[in-house]
This record gives C-alpha cells, structure tokens and sequence, in this order.
C-alpha cells in the first residue's frame, strides 16, 4: 500500500492524520482543500499498521521522509490520539498539533457517545455499529460503517465522493481501537497528553457526538494548555459540513499562519 499521498508544492509543511481506526484515505478531500487555500504542501498519511507502536513509527517515517522542517500535525478522529502519540515521542518534529473530533480522554464521558449515536438509529443499524464498539466488526460491517456515521455524527453534510476512504480495515480497527480503549480506561492515554510539550488547538463540532467536554475538562484538570474552537452547526468531520466548513478553513489558516 503507498505510505502517503502529497498535494500542493514541497516544501510540505502540513500532516494529515486519517481515523478509524482503519478508515484509510479518508481525508483526501480534506487535504485537496486545504493545499489549494493555504498554498502550503500536504501530506495526506496512510496507516498500514496493526499496533499502536508500530503506527507511531510508521508515521515518524512518513514525516521524516517528505518533510524538511517542523510540520503543523493534524489527526481527524482516532488520528486525533495517534498524533498526541507521536507528539509526546517525537516533540521536536513539530509546530503545531491540531486535533479535530477527537474523542473524550476519560472513560466516564464514552456513555454520552452511545447514547447521541443509537437515538438516530434503525435496530439493523445499531446493531451494526454495537458490533463495531464491541471490537466484533466484519468487513460487512466497516463498508456500512460510514453511512451509519453519516445519520449520527453530522450536522449537513456535503456529500463528496473525495470524503469517502478509499479502503476500510476491519482486523486494523479492531485490533487498534481495543488497544487504544485500554490505554484511555488505564489512565495512560491522559498521561500522554499530560507529557506534550506543544501547544495543543482543539477543533469539534457542537452536535459531534464526541462531547468536547471529555478532551477539554480532563485537559484543564491536569494543566495541559489546549485552545479549544467549537463550531456551530457542525458534527465529527468540519471539512464535510456545509455550513461550519468555511470557519474551519479560516481557524485552520490563522493557526498554521
């Protein structure tokens, strides 16, 4: 599988993080976009591993090899968590670290996930998506899995062919987010954020059913500076919303300048 997709002219300057885990090419919409309004080359990064080690290191690789200086690092979603990863590993590979949609970083706010999510389902549906919790999901499932999201994490939705990933791996999220939920239930997931040097910008929606009160609270709790923007009409991938999507560019714009 190739590593990385780059938009826009080197020197690049701006790293892309996909979720899922396993949703992989899911952001090249996003990075066409942004390359063409910040005219700042992208890296649009592919995950290929099955452990959460292993995709820090890979991604280190990727920004090694296509980047020359300090990159502004953004993860959408699950890739929210794995940039936190590698800013705590590898600090000083970057400039900025923005996270988008991520989810909460203690257990005690996952309840509120569920419950945004099921309201908006039929019973075929939530069962699909219990499976995908329960870290039980086909690759039936995973092919389902991004319409079912598009009824319970949006607000209006533009929908384009390019905000579709281009492959789902059902054996990489489920071996992954099992990993990663452990980490979150240990505590060891906070302790991450806790240990990053850099400036943390936080960007999500106000009806994503990730409450941005789970990343913000435990963040202010434990003294890690974090500067939160939340958009209205707006849901888990501001770069597909049509009307938070033009504000999203702009906040983006101005952290990257």
């Amino acid at each position: 599988m190739e590593m990385v997709r780059l938009y826009g002219k080197a020197p690049y300057k701006i790293v892309l993080v996909h979720g899922g885990p396993g949703a992989i090419g899911s952001l090249k919409g996003f990075a066409q976009e942004l390359a063409e309004l910040s005219q700042i080359g992208v890296v649009e990064t592919l995950q290929s591993k099955y452990s959460i080690a292993e995709l820090i290191e890979e991604l280190y690789i990727q920004i090694k090899d296509n980047c020359s200086n300090k990159v502004t690092l953004i993860g959408h979603s699950w890739g929210a968590w794995l940039v936190a990863f590698l800013a705590e590993k590898y600090p000083e590979l970057i400039e900025h670290l923005i996270l988008i949609g991520s989810g909460p970083l203690e257990d005690k706010y996952v309840s509120e996930i569920g419950a945004r999510r099921f309201q908006n389902l039929s019973a075929e549906d939530g069962a699909i998506l219990q499976r995908l919790i329960d870290n039980q999901a086909t690759d039936e499932d995973m092919e389902k899995i991004p319409n079912i999201f598009e009824k319970t994490d949006n607000y209006c939705l533009e929908s384009r062919e390019e905000h579709k990933a281009d492959k789902t791996d059902s054996e990489m999220h489920n071996k992954v987010w099992s990993e990663a939920a452990k980490l979150r239930t240990s505590g060891k997931l906070l302790k991450s954020f806790q240990n990053i040097k850099n400036k943390i910008y936080l960007i999500q929606g106000k009806v994503d059913p990730h409450p941005v009160k789970g990343v913000t609270i435990p963040l202010q709790e434990n003294g890690v500076l974090c500067e939160t923007y939340v958009l209205e009409k707006c849901g888990h991938s501001p770069f597909m919303e049509k009307y938070a999507k033009d504000e999203f560019y702009k906040i983006l714009t101005q952290v990257i300048a």
